[in-house]
C-alpha cells in the first residue's frame, strides 16, 4: 500500500481546489467577458459594413452633385443665351413699335372696301406726340367720297374689326348737292405694330 502526503502549503491547496470547483462569480465573469468580446466583434463587423455602405452612398451623392453641377453650368449658359435673345427681341419690338404700320394700314383700307369702291382724296399719317412721358397713338386721317351714308358706316365698322386701329372716328360728312356724293373724313388711331391683332 502506498501512502502519499501532500506537503504543499494549505494556501496553495485551497487555490487549486478553487480552480477545480464550480465558482458562480467566475462563471458569470467569463460569460460577461465572452459576451463583451462577441458584441464588440459584432459591432466592429457591423460598423465596417456600414462604413462601406456609407462610402458607396457618398460616392453616389458625389456623382449626383457633379451631374447637377454640369447641369447648372449648362442651364446658366442657356439663361445667358436667352437673356441675349430677349435683349435682341426687346430692341426689335421697340423699333417696330416706334415705326408706323404703313403696310398694314394700306392693306386694311384696301381689303375692307365694298364692291362699289370708296374714293380716297387724301391719306395722311399723323405721328402721336409725347405728353408727360406717354406717347399718344399715331393717327391715320383719310378723306374721300362715297355714294351713300351706309357705305361709309359699313366701311368704318369693317375697319374697326380689322385689328389695326384702336377706333374709327367719323367726325365730318358733307353731302355735295351737285354730284350727290358724300365727302367724309375718318380719323383712326393706329395700334403699335406689336399690338396689332392679326386675323
Amino acid at each position: 500500500m502506498k501512502v502519499q502526503f501532500d506537503l504543499r502549503p494549505a494556501g496553495m491547496l485551497e487555490k487549486e481546489r478553487k480552480k477545480k470547483d464550480f465558482n458562480l462569480t467566475r462563471t458569470i465573469a467569463i460569460v460577461l467577458l465572452l459576451a463583451f468580446f462577441v458584441s464588440s466583434g459584432g459591432y466592429i463587423v457591423m460598423m465596417t459594413l456600414r462604413l462601406f455602405m456609407m462610402q458607396d452612398e457618398v460616392d453616389a451623392k458625389e456623382s449626383l452633385i457633379s451631374g447637377l453641377d454640369a447641369e447648372r453650368i449648362a442651364l446658366t449658359r442657356q439663361v445667358t443665351q436667352l437673356q441675349a435673345s430677349e435683349r435682341v427681341f426687346a430692341e426689335t419690338l421697340r423699333i417696330m413699335n416706334d415705326d408706323l404700320p404703313t403696310l398694314e394700314v394700306l392693306y386694311a383700307l384696301e381689303t375692307n372696301m365694298d364692291d362699289y369702291g370708296i374714293g380716297f382724296n387724301t391719306l395722311r399719317f399723323v405721328i402721336g406726340r409725347v405728353n408727360r412721358g406717354v406717347k399718344d397713338p399715331d393717327v391715320v386721317e383719310v378723306t374721300g367720297l362715297v355714294a351713300s351714308d351706309k357705305q361709309i358706316i359699313d366701311f368704318s365698322d369693317r375697319l374697326r374689326a380689322s385689328g389695326i386701329f384702336n377706333d374709327v372716328l367719323l367726325p365730318v360728312t358733307t353731302l355735295n348737292e351737285n354730284t350727290g356724293m358724300i365727302s367724309y373724313t375718318l380719323r383712326m388711331p393706329v395700334k403699335p405694330i406689336g399690338e396689332i391683332d392679326r386675323p
